[in-house]
């Protein structure tokens, strides 16, 4: 158990003081999901469209996209020269790298949601009244479950040497269970939609906030469990 907390913590330290030395991810990140949030925030003024509505769907547009431009770096590194070869040939488990990778996705995702999320509650004038802790709760859970998937399929893409969209399209396709549940609960949270309501018409799917969460709960765990369990099938073909 020690040296694998050794041999995670040597992994995830390299990685992010390798970010925040080259500074290359996360300034992008940052501009790129300003730049999603000023466009939908025109956008919805011209069309009129109330910002309790469409601020969910921004936060999470600028939080998948963002993370997309993120995980795609996730093996950078380790292409050039072969690298992801030595590191497969040390003496540590294939799992402890996909975990060291995970842990560094979400901390960027982290860092750029504490500066991001502040600009589209200014711009879309979104409120959560006393609700933070279920507000962080579902952002948290959205940001493993953006970051579980996107790690594995960032290790895939990358080291098959396929380029593209091919990221986008693998990740966006097998998000969107969560994306459902995800989406509702901010409406909630945002009041949107009244509570009375929630679990009505073609919202009973999802039912209420604490189905949307449990929802969330269950994807975030069978996903990350199945992605660790298949990362080293997918690093050593």
């Amino acid at each position: 158990m020690n040296y694998f907390c050794k041999s995670l913590w040597a992994i995830f330290a390299k990685d992010i003081v390798t970010e925040f030395r080259s500074k290359q991810v996360l300034p992008t990140m940052i501009v790129l999901g300003m730049l999603i949030a000023w466009v939908l925030r025109i956008v919805s003024e011209a069309a009129s469209l109330s910002t309790t509505v469409i601020g969910p769907a921004v936060l999470w547009i600028a939080f998948l996209f963002s993370g997309l431009l993120a995980q795609e770096r996730s093996f950078a590194v380790e292409e050039q020269e072969d690298c992801i070869a030595g590191l497969l040939l040390a003496p540590v488990d294939p799992g402890t790298i996909y975990i060291a990778k995970l842990f560094t996705n979400i901390i960027m995702l982290c860092v750029f949601e504490l500066v991001v999320v502040p600009v589209i509650f200014l711009t879309f004038q979104l409120s959560v009244a006393d609700k933070w802790f279920e507000f962080i709760t579902v952002l948290l859970l959205g940001n493993i479950g953006i970051s579980c998937v996107g790690t594995l399929f960032s290790a895939m893409v990358q080291l098959s040497r396929i380029r593209g969209s091919l990221l986008s399209v693998l990740v966006l396709v097998i998000l969107m269970p969560m994306m459902i549940p995800a989406t509702f609960a901010l409406l909630l949270l945002f009041g949107a939609i009244p509570g009375e309501l929630a679990g009505s018409g073609t919202l009973a799917l999802v039912g209420n906030f604490k189905t949307a969460i449990g929802y969330m709960v269950a994807f975030d765990a069978v996903y990350t469990v199945t992605c660790w369990l298949l990362f080293g099938f997918v690093v050593q073909e």
